[in-house]
């Protein structure tokens, strides 16, 4: 079965979805009221573990007193990152917000998710600073893919590998026990595709993006292997 290593929701029925396929993956919630109503769905269901931290996005907006609270539950911190492409916050406010949270997440051994977009090279020195299990979400970069795979990172697939050589190349240099599957969320399949998409589309989506990462490593059994490559990740905390 498929998994959903990252993705965005604000539907329970989207939740409930997943649980019901048995589909095992990482919900994100970038504020406090959001952390606590995924929180409170995700005692009804089983297989979705909750990511929270500070989005680059919200950095100018969202203080660290205010999501710090709900960094100390959060068993894995993310998506947490750099961006000057999707929005204009001040990039030294960025800046402080992402290494507060990498120091933290370093020192209580809780595992990252990052958003990385038109600043892959200048993270590149604070995540090499902050020793870490890391996971980069949909990694589309032509550059600096070496240098986050010699930091062992984990990367997870968009959904865009069908028409997206930047993704494809992510699919073919990682190491096969180092890639992930995502989605990003109903809303981000709708982009993908240009329309809207429904839910009960998201399964043969998701089978798409792994058909395309088994052509591409020349493996077999891929979703078998992308499944256990979660665990890995999420069982970090208990590990270390």
């Amino acid at each position: 079965m498929v998994h959903d290593a990252h993705f965005h929701t604000d539907e329970y029925a989207f939740l409930a979805f997943l649980a019901q396929h048995q589909i095992q993956g990482i919900v994100n919630a970038s504020s406090s009221q959001e952390y606590l109503r995924l929180s409170a769905w995700q005692k009804q269901l089983e297989g979705i573990q909750i990511s929270a931290g500070i989005h680059p996005w919200n950095s100018d907006r969202i203080s660290w007193e205010e999501m710090r609270p709900i960094l100390e539950q959060a068993a894995i911190i993310g998506e947490i990152g750099l961006d000057n492409v999707w929005c204009d916050v001040d990039v030294l406010k960025q800046f402080e917000i992402f290494e507060r949270q990498l120091a933290y997440a370093s020192k209580h051994h809780k595992p990252v998710i990052l958003h990385l977009k038109g600043m892959e090279k200048e993270a590149l020195p604070s995540v090499r600073k902050y020793q870490n299990q890391y996971f980069i979400h949909w990694y589309s970069c032509d550059a600096y893919l070496d240098e986050y795979i010699a930091l062992d990172c984990y990367f997870s697939v968009g959904p865009s590998i069908y028409k997206d050589r930047a993704v494809q190349q992510v699919a073919k240099s990682v190491p096969l026990n180092r890639l992930l599957l995502e989605s990003d969320g109903i809303s981000a399949l709708s982009w993908c595709e240009n329309r809207q998409v429904q839910t009960s589309e998201y399964l043969a989506l998701m089978k798409r993006s792994v058909a395309y990462i088994e052509a591409l490593k020349g493996h077999r059994n891929m979703e078998a292997h992308l499944n256990q490559n979660l665990m890995n990740f999420i069982n970090y905390t208990k590990n270390n």
